[in-house]
C-alpha cells in the first residue's frame, strides 16, 4: 500500500517494524521483512518526485571542507538511488581485519558475516552474480597495485524498480510526505515506544511498532537523533557523544597528470592498492583511475568563451602558464582521479547548527576534516604509483606540487559517500550501534546504511549497504 500522508489525518495500527527512509537501505529492509510475513510501516519524508520544498529540508552548513551536502543526496521516494551512478564493488576481507586507526577500532564483525549476502545484493542491484566483478585493464604495477575490479549497475533506481511492488503489498504500508520529527522512549529510556510523524499541513501523529530502523543516510540520521533531545538532552543514542562523529568521505584528489607511452592503444586504467602495501605503510586503501582527455570542457554561462580560451592555450602549449586562471587539461593529456579511503576521525563530524527547518528541527552542520593519516595515505599512494607506472614502462606521471611538498595543503573533493556518523562498535565508547546495528542502550532501535560503517574502504558504498541490510533483516527475523 502506498499513500500520501498529506491527504490523511493519521496513521493507524501497530506494526512489527517501522522503517524511516526509502533509499536502498530502507527499501531493501522493507521488502525482506515483509517477505517473511512481518507487517512493515515504511516512511518517506519526501514525495514521489523531486521538489524544492522537500529538498530544502536537506540544507546543511559546511564549516570545514565543503562536501556540498545539500546537493549530494535526494529527499524523495527512492532516496539518493535516484541519481546514483551505479558503480558497484564489495568490501574486501582485509577491510574487516582487527585494527586501530586514530585510536578507534575497526569493524567488530568479519568479512564472512556479509559475504554470503553478495549474490542476493547483486541481484537487487540488477547485476549477474555469476559474472562477478571484472577489471577493465590487465597490467599490474609491481607489488603494490593491481587492476581494480568492479561491476556497473544499470543503475538501479529503487523507486522505478519497486514502487509497483510496494503499492501492491499487503504487508508494507508506505506513506510519503511523512517526516519523522521525534522519537519517544519509555520511562526507563531503554526502548522506543513510538516515532512522531508530521506532514506539510501541520498534522503530527505517533506511529507504533515493535522495532524501529533509521535509514536516513550519513547526515540526516545523526541530525535526527541529535534533535530527539526532549528526554535525553544529548540526543537519542548519544550517551558517549559519538552520534555524528567520524564523518568519512572518499577523497577525490587531483594527483597530477600523465603521459602514456602508447596513447593510441590507451584504454582507461584503474588500479587498487595491495593489502600488504597498505598495512606495511600504515595507510588507507586507494582506487586510482587514469583517463586521457578527449576535449577541454567548460561550464556555466561563459563556457563558450572559456572553451575557446582553453583550446587556444593548449594549441600554444602554454596551459601550464595559465593554470592560475583556470585549472584544466588539454586533449591528449592524462588525468588522474582517485577514490581514497578516509580514516575515522573524531573531529570530522555532523552536529546541529543554530537555524531550524520548517518542522522546527535544527539543521545539520557538517565539519568535514581530514587528518595526518589521510594526508599520508594520499602522498604515499601517489608517489608509489608514479614510480611503479614509470617502472612498468607505461609512461610518466607528473605529480601535483602539493603531493611533492608536504608544506602545501592537499587539494581534494568529495564523492557524495557519507559514512561513519553512527559507526558500528562493540564498545559504545567508540560507536553508536553494536555488531547487529542496534543502537547501544536501546532494545528496539536500529540503524541501516553507510552511517554504520566503521571504516569506508576504497569502494563505492552501495553494495556493502545492501549486504549489511540483508544481514540485518536475517537478524531481525531470527
Amino acid at each position: 500500500m502506498l499513500q500520501d500522508f498529506n491527504l490523511l489525518s493519521n496513521i493507524d495500527g501497530e506494526y512489527d517494524s517501522c522503517i524511516v527512509g526509502t533509499g536502498p537501505a530502507g527499501m531493501t529492509l522493507a521488502l525482506k521483512l515483509a517477505a517473511s510475513g512481518e507487517k512493515v510501516l515504511l516512511l518517506e519524508a519526501g514525495g514521489l518526485s523531486y521538489s524544492d520544498r522537500s529538498q530544502e529540508l536537506y540544507d546543511c552548513e559546511s564549516v570545514g571542507h565543503d562536501a556540498w551536502p545539500k546537493y549530494t543526496r535526494l529527499r524523495y521516494f527512492g532516496g539518493t538511488s535516484n541519481h546514483w551512478s551505479g558503480r558497484c564493488r564489495p568490501f574486501e576481507k582485509s577491510d574487516f581485519y582487527d585494527r586501530s586507526i586514530n585510536g578507534l577500532p575497526g569493524w567488530p564483525i568479519r568479512y564472512g558475516e556479509i559475504e554470503p549476502y553478495l549474490p542476493e545484493a547483486m541481484t537487487i542491484l540488477d547485476l549477474d552474480p555469476d559474472a562477478g566483478f571484472k577489471p577493465i585493464n590487465k597490467p599490474s604495477l609491481e607489488d603494490h597495485f593491481y587492476p581494480d575490479a568492479f561491476a556497473q549497475s544499470p543503475p538501479t533506481r529503487f523507486q522505478a524498480k519497486y514502487i509497483d511492488q510496494i503499492t501492491a503489498s499487503e504487508n508494507i504500508h508506505c506513506f510519503f510526505n511523512a517526516t519523522a520529527v521525534d522519537i519517544k522512549l519509555d520511562q526507563s529510556h531503554q526502548a522506543v515506544t513510538h516515532i512522531q510523524v508530521a506532514n506539510y499541513n501541520g498534522l503530527s501523529t505517533p506511529v507504533k511498532a515493535g522495532t524501529f530502523i533509521l535509514c536516513l543516510g550519513g547526515l540526516e540520521t545523526p541530525r535526527f537523533m541529535l534533535n530527539c533531545n526532549k528526554q535525553i538532552k544529548s540526543g537519542i543514542g548519544n550517551r558517549t557523544d559519538m552520534v555524528g562523529r567520524c564523518f568519512m568521505e572518499h577523497l577525490n584528489v587531483p594527483m597530477g597528470s600523465f603521459l602514456y607511452r602508447e596513447p593510441e592503444a590507451f584504454t582507461k586504467l584503474q588500479f587498487f592498492t595491495d593489502d600488504q602495501f597498505c598495512q606495511s605503510s600504515s595507510i588507507g586503501k586507494s582506487n586510482i583511475t587514469m583517463s586521457i582527455v578527449s576535449s577541454v570542457k567548460s561550464y556555466g554561462r561563459t563556457k563558450a568563451i572559456k572553451t575557446f580560451f582553453k583550446n587556444l592555450a593548449c594549441q600554444m602549449q602554454i596551459e601550464d602558464k595559465v593554470q592560475f586562471i583556470s585549472d584544466f587539461k588539454c586533449p591528449g593529456m592524462g588525468t588522474i582521479g582517485t577514490l581514497i579511503e578516509q580514516a575515522p576521525n573524531l573531529d570530522s563530524r555532523v552536529s546541529l547548527g543554530d537555524t531550524t527547518d520548517s518542522f522546527g528541527l535544527l539543521k545539520a552542520q557538517l565539519n568535514w576534516q581530514i587528518g595526518a593519516y589521510d594526508q599520508n595515505t594520499i602522498r604515499q599512494a601517489a608517489l608509489t604509483m608514479a614510480k611503479e607506472f614509470s617502472n612498468a614502462g607505461l609512461g610518466q606521471i607528473r605529480l601535483a606540487d602539493f603531493i611533492l611538498n608536504p608544506e602545501q595543503e592537499i587539494k581534494f573533493g568529495h564523492h557524495a559517500h557519507h559514512m561513519g556518523t553512527t559507526r558500528m562498535s562493540d564498545d559504545p565508547k567508540y560507536g553508536v550501534v553494536d555488531r547487529n546495528s542496534k543502537v547501544h542502550g536501546l532494545d528496539n532501535l536500529y540503524i541501516a546504511g553507510s552511517s554504520v560503517f566503521s571504516t569506508g574502504g576504497a569502494c563505492n558504498p552501495t553494495m556493502p549497504i545492501i549486504q549489511l541490510c540483508l544481514r540485518l533483516a536475517d537478524h531481525l527475523k531470527a
